[in-house]
């Protein structure tokens, strides 16, 4: 089941890549921007405040030389008189305050100078003066100004002022073009970043399609090898995709090693296993004949010795069917010992049946078979042992009474047939590995009734050699053997039952 990673971060190594340069680029050139807006603003307001002292150094020149020509002159006298004030730019804004009021004023512009709007000389007057740094006062119908104060005697305090509306237009616009830039900026990362991360990943993509295709083969052979490796151009040890391709690659070759040793020490064992049996068989042939001879004359022999004879003729027997399995078993795995024929299933499991009724007669035994014949194509006799090995291993692993239902069905493109019977069921941990050599459920109740644990391997193999499978499900009161052979074509001059 695959894990679901939060939307904030990807599971693909480009995307975190590329999310990884483009946050950080991001924060790079947010920081920059803002930087830059902000040295730009750090300007424009030293140029303002430089700007409001020029201002006011010439609106105190001005108010100086006005009060010197006639010291017993009031400024309140003469409403107009500072607009006839000179030193001052378009958009100059003048004003003298006493006792926290405004009795005059004057603005500037390309035009005739006139006394400010009285809205303006009322926000003037709910400003406090005695502190006289420069500060930012949103005017009403003029907008934003820089001010600036200083005390003229005689309780008279002068303010001067300059527009900020061009410097804000400024800040708005260099605002504006940074983040732009940063759009920009970040598109192209973005796209660049893609394109190098993508072709940078390129010598990964193909190591890792390296060993997607090891990952696809099957390696439970005999003679399966792994000969796909990393191109040498993607293994170059300089960087870190070459590392990986170059360990990639020794690690395929020591697999593959192991794999070619593992399927000659096999092969050597059932050479070996072929061989011994071969070897086995003249031996055990003339205990059993040498046995069988001696207890002829039975009547002269003492009934320890009698005794002792019949366990060695039942024991050799035992021992030569343990070594025809070994020996089929490794005929089997060599692709051996099979005559392939059209065989009809159907006939093939009745014959099976019978047989196996007639040696357990303490079992209920039911057939359900179809009507038309099951045509497949492989080894009578091998594909008869199949099915005997089953009933089989349903009567020795079952208590009397146990009712045992044969199905065969035709199933898509395979005969299918079902063993099942109501017994006690197969213990869970026995099935993984139930089709295996030597593997017995009831041990001691095998070992008497002459199971030597090779009955299903047997199964398993001939099923394997003729291309089909099996397999098993156990349940308590519920045990069922499933085995599917690939059907074979209507022998010529054959016709269907219902025909």
């Amino acid at each position: 089941m695959s894990r679901v990673s939060p939307w904030w971060r990807p599971r693909s190594l480009r995307r975190q890549l590329v999310l990884g340069v483009t946050a950080i680029v991001t924060v790079v050139l947010a920081a920059v921007g803002a930087l830059s807006v902000y040295s730009l603003h750090t300007y424009v307001s030293t140029m303002s405040d430089n700007e409001v002292a020029r201002s006011l150094a010439a609106f105190s020149h001005s108010f100086e030389k006005l009060r010197g020509q006639d010291p017993a002159h009031q400024i309140d006298e003469a409403p107009d008189a500072l607009t006839a004030f000179v030193g001052q730019a378009p958009g100059n804004l003048i004003a003298v305050v006493r006792d926290g009021e405004v009795v005059q004023s004057a603005m500037f512009s390309d035009g005739e100078p006139r006394p400010a709007p009285a809205a303006v000389t009322q926000a003037l007057d709910a400003q406090p003066w005695t502190d006289h740094n420069p500060r930012t006062v949103k005017l009403p119908v003029l907008g934003s100004y820089r001010l600036a104060s200083q005390a003229a005697g005689d309780g008279d305090v002068l303010v001067s002022g300059v527009s900020l509306d061009s410097a804000n237009r400024v800040i708005a616009r260099k605002t504006v073009t940074v983040a732009v830039m940063i759009v920009i900026a970040l598109m192209v990362t973005a796209v660049g970043t893609v394109l190098v991360v993508r072709f940078a990943l390129r010598p990964l993509r193909r190591v890792a399609a390296t060993a997607g295709k090891v990952a696809t083969l099957r390696l439970d052979g005999d003679d399966h090898r792994i000969t796909a490796r990393v191109r040498e151009r993607d293994t170059d040890p300089d960087n870190e995709v070459g590392i990986v391709g170059e360990t990639l690659n020794r690690l395929l070759v020591n697999v593959d090693s192991a794999l070619a040793e593992l399927a000659a020490s096999d092969r050597r064992t059932r050479q070996f296993l072929t061989d011994a049996s071969h070897e086995l068989r003249t031996p055990l042939a003339a205990i059993q004949g040498y046995a069988e001879l001696t207890r002829q004359d039975s009547t002269m022999l003492p009934p320890t010795t009698e005794y002792a004879l019949a366990r060695i003729e039942a024991e050799a027997r035992r021992m030569t069917v343990l070594v025809s399995d070994l020996l089929l078993l490794s005929r089997l795995g060599e692709g051996q010992d099979l005559e392939t024929d059209d065989v009809d299933f159907n006939d093939l499991v009745v014959d099976a049946v019978n047989d196996t009724a007639v040696a357990a007669p303490s079992h209920h035994w039911v057939t359900r078979l179809p009507d038309d014949p099951v045509w497949v194509r492989g080894d009578l006799a091998r594909l008869h042992q199949v099915v005997s090995n089953l009933l089989t291993n349903a009567k020795v692993h079952t208590p009397p009474g146990v009712t045992v239902v044969v199905t065969l069905t035709v199933a898509g493109e395979f005969a299918e047939l079902t063993v099942s019977d109501d017994g006690p069921g197969i213990e869970a941990e026995l099935l993984p590995n139930l089709f295996g050599r030597f593997v017995r459920a009831d041990k001691a109740r095998s070992r008497e009734l002459g199971s030597t644990g090779l009955g299903l391997a047997i199964v398993a193999s001939i099923v394997q050699a003729h291309d089909g499978t099996v397999a098993v499900a156990s349940t308590p009161g519920k045990t069922v053997f499933t085995v599917r052979i690939p059907l074979a074509a209507r022998p010529a001059g054959v016709a269907s039952a219902t025909s």
